[in-house]
């Protein structure tokens, strides 16, 4: 397998190879360093425990959005959103900006909604002449920007799912690589979810409206992330943490790319003991997806929360010499990357030999890159002369 080709053929291939997956084992030769840089023969060496990002594989959601397609380009184009982030090299101020572009762009009608194709072009035409939208057309646009920009998107579906209270939410969550975590954020109200000043996921405000009530969780708006308290007079529900009480993934993350084909998902619940001993209602009758093929239920959490971009590695010490295998599961790969120290990125493969001489602790550094640019969270390996550790416990 070649890495890094370009050709529509060679993608199939890798596609075809992995089943879809988005971990790309690449086996090529394993980078070779002078004699002096590799450890000697004999020399014991120790692992440090390093606490880094947690690895999720992804079980659940194996369709996203292709970097080679022409609607990429043509979204960031069209609309001038490139201008939108230009200067701003942060991850997740730039993911805000664009939330609040579409805010600024996109008016809410929730009664009537001007009649528009489903699909991010026709949304945002229709809005740039005065057409007025609801949640679903946002959760839709927000989908394309962000995925358009190398951010790992997906759409939710959302409720307080009460007999009596039981409205829908469409929203976005969104990998956040300087998190490492998912978070939920909605267009329409330009906001997100925090506790303690950290962004939730969608999972983590269920938790807390089903523990207490979302009493430490509030709702923050707008670049200045001014906290917006729940009004009964507005009749905003939609901004009410228990919005999320019960909440859907779609598990097709690709509708974007794959126009004009007809937008069609199935549906994943997390099967816990809330979900055992409650009925999600939506408009007074049990959820629709209830006894139907396109509910899927899991009882793994970690399959709902995967990792996008995250490393997982296995160090071994043999002959001497120490070894990394490097594993992700990243949407649009590029490559991986390596650091030596405080030295410069660069381009490794999935199979690393380790340049380890001298004494002290050596530090090493791995991140993916996407096709976009979008770098995910570090993964650090550090190795310990077993000598040297003897004499500095």
């Amino acid at each position: 397998m070649v890495r890094n080709a370009g050709t529509k053929r060679m993608r199939a291939i890798v596609l075809a190879a992995t089943g879809g997956c988005c971990v790309l084992m690449l086996l090529l030769v394993m980078p070779s360093y002078p004699a002096e840089a590799k450890a000697r023969e004999g020399e014991r060496y120790t692992i440090l425990p390093v606490e880094n990002p947690r690895f999720c594989n992804n079980e659940l959601f194996h369709a996203y959005e292709d970097y080679y397609s022409p609607r990429m380009r043509q979204l960031r184009e069209r609309y001038g959103l490139g201008a939108v982030v230009a200067g701003e090299t942060e991850e997740w101020k730039r993911i805000l900006l664009l939330r609040h572009w579409i805010k600024s762009k996109v008016a809410i009608d929730d009664d009537n909604p001007t009649p528009a194709r489903e699909d991010a072009f026709a949304i945002l035409d229709a809005a740039l002449r005065g057409g007025k939208f609801h949640c679903t057309h946002f959760s839709i646009v927000q989908h394309a920007v962000l995925n358009s920009f190398g951010s790992v998107t997906r759409r939710l579906g959302c409720g307080p799912g009460l007999k009596d209270d039981g409205g829908h939410h469409g929203v976005n969550e969104v990998w956040v690589n300087k998190f490492s975590r998912w978070v939920l954020i909605d267009a329409k109200y330009d906001s997100h979810y925090e506790k303690n000043g950290a962004p939730l996921s969608a999972l983590e405000i269920r938790d807390e409206v089903w523990r207490d009530g979302a009493k430490s969780v509030v709702c923050v708006v707008g670049l200045e992330r001014r906290t917006l308290k729940p009004d009964p007079a507005t009749g905003k529900w939609e901004i009410r943490p228990d919005t999320y009480r019960w909440c859907s993934w779609e598990t097709n993350t690709n509708r974007f790319t794959t126009f004009p084909m007809k937008p069609s998902s199935t549906l994943v619940m997390f099967k816990d003991d809330i979900f055992a001993s409650n009925t999600w209602y939506r408009d007074g009758k049990p959820h629709w997806a209830y006894g139907t093929p396109y509910l899927i239920t899991t009882t793994r959490r970690d399959w709902i929360e995967w990792t996008p971009n995250v490393i997982a590695s296995k160090v071994t010490i043999e002959d001497g010499k120490v070894r990394v295998f490097l594993d992700s599961c990243t949407p649009n790969f590029r490559s991986y990357q390596m650091r030596a120290g405080k030295g410069a990125w660069a381009d490794s493969e999935d199979r690393v030999e380790l340049p380890i001489a001298g004494s002290g602790i050596h530090r090493f550094t791995f991140r993916v890159i996407n096709l976009f640019g979008v770098a995910g969270p570090e993964h650090r390996v550090e190795i310990v002369r077993s000598s040297y550790q003897e004499q500095n416990p």
